[in-house]
C-alpha cells in the first residue's frame, strides 16, 4: 500500500505520488501501463507512466474537498505492455495496489447562498431603514469562522443601500422612486471574520415594485368657445390626460369630472 497527503486546494493536474511496480524481465518486456481501476478513483484521479522510470504518476483530476471526504484508497494496476503469447498461461501479468490518498484541509472562502446570486423586491414607498432581504453566505471550512458584509461601493455610489456587517440584513438608505430606476444591482462582498484574505463576492439585483404615487396631468392647457345658441349634447373640446404610473401590461385609465358652478356643461 502507498499513502500520500494533498491539500483540497490543490490544482487540477497536481502531482499526487509515484507508484512503481518492479519486473525482473528486460528491454521491452518491463514497460509498464497503469490503470486506476475503482470507478470513485477514477472520477478524481489520473494516472500515467512515466517512460524512463516507468513509475505511475498519479495527479488530481477533479478538485478535492476535505469537508466532504477526506480519505480515499484508490486501487492502481500494473499491467506489462508486452506479453509474449506463449507465457499467457504463466500468469495475467499484471498486479494490483491500494494507494490511500488523505486530503487535508485547507482555508476556503464564505460560500453565498444561493450561488448564482439573489434577487430581492421592495416597495418604491418603502421608509428608510426598511428591510430589503438579507444576503446568506457560510464559511465552507470545519472551524465555519464568523463572516462578515459589505457592499462594493462602486455599485451603489450614491449609498441606497445599507447592509449588517453581521447578520446580512440589507437595508434602505434612501427613499426610492421606481420611475427613475427600476432595478438596482449592487455586489455583496463576505469575508472570514479572523482571515480577510479569504472573501467572496455575489451579485443581488433589487426590483423595485411600483406604487401609484403620481397623480394624472392633463397634456397641455385646454380652452373652448361655444355660441348661446349652441344645441345640447355639441362636442366643444376633447382633451388627453396624461399618467406617470408604470406598470407593465397594464392599462391605466382617467376619470373626469367637472368642477362646481358649471351647470350648462356635461362632461363625458
Amino acid at each position: 500500500m502507498y499513502q500520500f497527503s494533498v491539500s483540497e486546494g490543490a490544482a487540477v493536474g497536481t502531482p499526487v505520488g509515484r507508484v512503481i511496480a518492479t519486473d525482473a524481465d528486460m528491454g521491452e518486456n518491463t514497460d509498464m501501463s497503469y490503470l486506476i481501476k475503482d470507478e470513485e478513483g477514477g472520477e478524481l484521479f489520473k494516472v500515467t507512466t512515466d517512460g524512463d522510470t516507468q513509475e505511475a504518476i498519479i495527479t488530481i483530476k477533479k478538485s478535492l474537498d476535505f469537508e466532504s471526504k477526506r480519505t480515499h484508497n484508490v486501487v492502481v494496476e500494473a499491467v506489462n505492455k508486452h506479453v509474449d503469447p506463449r507465457f499467457l498461461e504463466l500468469g495475467s501479468f499484471r498486479d494490483q495496489t491500494i494507494v490511500r490518498v488523505s486530503v487535508t484541509d485547507a482555508d476556503e472562502p464564505p460560500i453565498f447562498l444561493p450561488a448564482e446570486g439573489a434577487i430581492m423586491e421592495v416597495q418604491e414607498d418603502a421608509r428608510l431603514g426598511a428591510l430589503v432581504g438579507t444576503a446568506t453566505a457560510k464559511d465552507p471550512d470545519k472551524e465555519n469562522a464568523p463572516v462578515r458584509f459589505s457592499i462594493d461601493r462602486s455599485t451603489d455610489q450614491e449609498q441606497i443601500f445599507h447592509i449588517d456587517p453581521v447578520s446580512g440584513a440589507i437595508t434602505l438608505g434612501k427613499i426610492l422612486d421606481r420611475e427613475t430606476a427600476g432595478w438596482h444591482n449592487i455586489t455583496v462582498t463576505a469575508v472570514e471574520a479572523d482571515n480577510v484574505s479569504q472573501i467572496s463576492h455575489s451579485s443581488v439585483s433589487i426590483r423595485i415594485l411600483d406604487v401609484n404615487d403620481n397623480p394624472p396631468e392633463l397634456a397641455r392647457p385646454y380652452e373652448a368657445s361655444i355660441c348661446e345658441d349652441a344645441k345640447p349634447g355639441q362636442v366643444r373640446a376633447n382633451s388627453k390626460v396624461m399618467h406617470y404610473y408604470h406598470v407593465t401590461n397594464v392599462l391605466q385609465h382617467a376619470y373626469y369630472s367637472l368642477m362646481q358652478g358649471f351647470p350648462n356643461m356635461v362632461l363625458e
